[in-house]
């Protein structure tokens, strides 16, 4: 008894202690770093829905708090988000303007902190849901998702906060009613709108049956009711919302994924798609998304842990390879089922997740020159150091960018060929 007490202790305290550290090491970067797009976005957007102005029209700097101001009339400063990010920017700000302190950096340190506290949040989520399942498995992924330099970067740098979505995802997936489940989803949609892609999996254990359908349509009617209440408590107007949310739906540009060779191919000066396909080809991604998620909910048993866990990877490996235009915050959502995945039941696939964590790593790096990017809010001139950054390595930046997404892509399709190649025992345990 006292060495199973004993035992048990200390595995708490190594585990509080590695949650603890990834938490201070996040925290290092929170008030001095961020990505002069979507990080001064969010500076913007949180005075602006504390100040009158709405949020889904053009955003102006913030006095005394912007620091950057790369915008440009193919990059606007606009966000395409349901109303949870403006309305936790708006809060952060509240408590910034409540505090009396006219620091700017405070400024950045409260606007991090609904970032990082959900990134560690869904590395804890990642630990219980494996530990009550492989307790053997369970620190392995949380120290995974706590100290990959990765998802380091994106939450405590970058300030994207994919995670936050992710976490309602992972509470999805652990939650058995059918109530609460879709509701989790919506959650997800509501904080952002990439889980959309996970609502058939999560609700629909059996196609076209009446209380499956139900499901997935309370799933999809939480964040609308949640959205239009909003709007209508803020006095936001809904004229710009419907086409700035439906402009990222087919957004192309660059890509880390093999879409990026139209970005690759235009940035050396050749032309190989009509202008006029562009747009269309931004779109392929929906068709082959129905396809592949009727094909994952046939394929595997949902109701199941493994079902629905390879069900939903099945979903985003689909998002990743379609879609036309892959940020790297995307990646985020695979590396999170994969380690699931890893932990549980493929341990084999190890060297698969490491391998499209690395080429996503390399991706980030030279994408945001070598990461000095992220500096801007202490560091003014990066784009001065960009421009000679350019001129010293030239296209060469691109060409790595396009090897990358070209092999993330291949990997991608390996990781969904493994995921159906499953012997029927494994699909359906």
């Amino acid at each position: 008894m006292h060495r199973l007490i004993g035992s048990g202790f200390i595995h708490v305290s190594r585990t509080t202690a590695l949650i603890i550290i990834g938490l201070c090491v996040r925290e290092c970067f929170s008030f001095w770093t961020g990505h002069p797009f979507d990080f001064e976005l969010w500076v913007r957007l949180g005075y602006a829905v504390n100040h009158g102005v709405d949020p889904y029209g053009l955003l102006p700097p913030a006095p005394g708090l912007s620091f950057a101001n790369i915008f440009s009339s193919g990059s606007t400063p606009t966000i395409a988000y349901l109303p949870f990010w403006p309305l936790v920017t708006g809060l952060m700000y509240a408590i910034y303007a409540e505090s009396g302190i006219t620091n700017r950096f405070l400024y950045y340190l409260l606007l991090k902190q609904p970032v990082i506290f959900g990134d560690v949040l869904l590395a804890y989520l990642l630990f219980s849901y494996v530990s009550a399942r492989r307790p053997s498995a369970a620190r392995w992924v949380l120290s995974f998702w706590l100290f990959s330099p990765f998802t380091i970067i994106l939450s405590g740098l970058w300030g994207m906060f994919d995670s936050i979505a992710i976490c309602f995802i992972m509470l999805a997936a652990t939650s058995i009613s059918e109530i609460k489940r879709p509701l989790w989803i919506g959650w997800a949609i509501f904080a952002k709108s990439i889980p959309v892609i996970y609502t058939a999996p999560m609700t629909l254990r059996r196609l076209f049956k009446a209380k499956s359908l139900s499901s997935f349509v309370l799933a999809f009617a939480f964040p609308s009711a949640l959205s239009a209440i909003v709007f209508l408590a803020m006095h936001w107007p809904l004229s710009i919302i419907g086409a700035t949310l439906t402009s990222t739906v087919g957004k192309g540009g660059s890509s880390m994924s093999i879409w990026d060779v139209f970005y690759y191919l235009v940035s050396l000066g050749i032309s190989v798609v009509p202008t006029g396909l562009y747009a269309p080809l931004g779109f392929v991604w929906i068709p082959a998304m129905v396809i592949l998620t009727v094909v994952a909910i046939r394929s595997f048993r949902t109701e199941t842990d493994y079902g629905l866990f390879q069900a939903l990877i099945v979903c985003t490996l689909g998002f990743l390879i379609f879609k036309a235009r892959i940020t790297e915050q995307y990646a985020l959502y695979l590396f999170a089922l994969a380690a699931v995945d890893v932990a549980l039941w493929h341990p084999e696939r190890k060297r698969l997740l490491f391998a499209s964590v690395i080429l996503a790593m390399i991706y980030l790096t030279v994408n945001n020159f070598f990461l000095v990017r992220f500096l801007s809010p202490v560091y003014p001139d990066f784009g001065g150091f960009e421009s000679i950054v350019s001129s010293v390595i030239g296209s060469a930046n691109y060409t790595v960018n396009f090897l990358c997404g070209v092999v993330f892509t291949c990997l991608n399709v390996k990781y969904l060929i493994e995921v159906f190649r499953a012997r029927p025992s494994q699909r359906f345990h």
